[in-house]
């Protein structure tokens, strides 16, 4: 029996790079990548320790646009021995109107890709149209 997620939205998978910076002062403090996103929070992979609970900023490219959303630490995986430089992250976003309207169709792209590919022998979804015959 799985155990209930935590989690209000589903995260999708990714592989983004992303510029952290402090929220204040704009300064880079590291570069990283999310590893998945969703529109409450992301995964985020990078080098440089982040403080618990601190607002940073994120900025990053989807596609052609220029993204910058900010985040608050709510959790880290401490440092494995084996590689002290990996660190892990649990980021809670802190969206706009807009930043949440752009952030739904870029995840509705990240869904689509992560679909297993359709095949002929698969059964038709009840909202898919039907093919028209021959």
């Amino acid at each position: 029996m799985s155990l209930p997620s935590r989690r209000g939205l589903a995260r999708y998978p990714c592989d983004l790079p992303v510029e952290v910076h402090a929220f204040i002062s704009a300064v880079r403090v590291t570069r990283g990548r999310f590893r998945n996103l969703s529109l409450e929070g992301a995964l985020l992979h990078c080098e440089a320790p982040l403080e618990r609970g601190v607002t940073y900023l994120f900025r990053f490219l989807w596609q052609e646009t220029r993204l910058e959303l900010t985040g608050r630490v709510a959790w880290a995986v401490p440092p494995d021995p084996r590689q002290p430089k990996a660190r892990c992250y649990g980021v809670q976003l802190n969206l706009t109107r807009d930043q949440e309207q752009f952030l739904r169709g870029a995840l509705e792209s990240l869904r689509l890709a992560a679909l297993p590919p359709k095949t002929s022998a698969a059964p038709r979804d009840y909202w898919e149209p039907r093919e028209p015959k021959p």
